[in-house]
């Protein structure tokens, strides 16, 4: 019984662990993922100041900026 008690113990405190260390995987990358908006926000406005034309990029990038632009990236 007191095998299975520590092993148990073991098991729950590996689990601690792991799921630590993906709480902090995830807000990094939230984190990341906050400032690639930034900087994206801040290129496409640049571009825009500057007179380059959007049109350069690819449609998915137009599409993205459009959404960001709109508040589909929250």
């Amino acid at each position: 019984m007191t095998d299975q008690m520590q092993a148990l113990s073991a098991a729950i405190t590996k689990a601690d662990i792991a799921m630590k260390a993906a709480a902090w995987q995830i807000e990094q990358q939230r984190s990341d993922i906050d400032q690639l908006r930034k900087c994206l926000y801040e290129m496409a406005y640049t571009a825009e100041e500057h007179g380059i034309n959007l049109v350069n990029l690819t449609k998915t990038s137009q599409d993205t900026i459009v959404a960001m632009r709109l508040g589909g990236f929250k």
